[in-house]
């Protein structure tokens, strides 16, 4: 059976039946970055109590199963436009010490929704709170309008290039739902990419081969992104399956993108604590 680790994967929506059938696919590791619930949110005690749920209680379901568990810590891309909603509960997660607990590997998901200036407002602070702790950051390309989100993250370095603020370390970043016209940008920035096998609104296996067959497995790992929505908590180990059934990959190449291309990412952060 193969190894495999799922570095994008919202659990909080998901049953113990997923995970379940998560371990018997081989996945030994999960990372759970923070994300929007279906619904508005009123009030900043609902993050927090979020941000606990994760921390606390995903970890140990997880474990139940056999399963690694570490989370992402932020205020979602959907939510960034609140005022002053997401002001307050960015706040809250610096002065609650929630960057600072156990297994809390990164800060995200992070980045644009609908593309606004609000929504920047919120993605440009919480990347600068992760630069100046030495964290790690997952971003959230836009369900529309990728290529203006890539475009915009590309300007954002820029800009913070040339400022007196604590550099941005593009090789501390992990840029999720890439599709073709998004990737050979993001590795060409030296950042990391995540292809979000997805049924009906992100990538098929068939769209994620191709891509990895064009740009290579190098700095790029597959994930799930599976939430509320038609989603498939066994895309890291259908992908496998399907590169093998392919004929276009090695053994090491697969294991690259659905296992040890996500350890060598997350172990730059020094509460990524498990050890293959």
């Amino acid at each position: 059976m193969p190894r495999l680790f799922d570095p994008h994967i919202h659990m909080y929506s998901r049953t113990t039946d997923d995970y379940q059938a998560m371990s018997k696919a081989g996945i030994e590791v999960i990372v759970q970055p923070s994300f929007w619930l279906g619904s508005p949110r009123r009030f900043v005690g609902t993050f927090e109590d979020y941000w606990e749920n994760m921390i606390s209680f995903e970890t140990k379901r997880a474990k139940e199963f056999g399963i690694e568990h570490f989370t992402c810590i932020s205020v979602n891309p959907k939510e960034g436009a609140a005022r002053p909603l997401a002001v307050e509960a960015v706040d809250a997660m610096v002065k609650n010490g929630y960057l600072e607990r156990d297994r809390v590997v990164a800060v995200g998901e992070i980045g644009y929704d609908q593309i606004n200036e609000l929504e920047e407002e919120i993605f440009v602070k919480q990347m600068n709170i992760a630069s100046e702790r030495h964290m790690l950051m997952t971003i959230h390309l836009p369900h529309k309008n990728k290529l203006k989100g890539i475009q915009n993250l590309e300007r954002i370095m820029n800009d913070n290039a040339r400022s007196n603020k604590t550099k941005h370390d593009s090789n501390k970043m992990l840029i999720d739902h890439n599709v073709e016209e998004t990737i050979k940008q993001t590795l060409e920035m030296g950042m990391w990419a995540g292809l979000s096998v997805y049924p009906i609104t992100k990538l098929s296996p068939d769209m994620a081969i191709k891509i990895l067959a064009k740009y290579g497995t190098e700095h790029v790992m597959i994930h799930s992104a599976a939430d509320w929505g038609r989603s498939n908590p066994l895309s890291v180990p259908l992908v496998a399956q399907e590169m093998k059934k392919s004929g276009q990959f090695n053994d090491n190449e697969i294991d690259k993108v659905t296992f040890t291309n996500a350890i060598e990412f997350f172990k730059q952060s020094p509460k990524f604590t498990w050890n293959p």
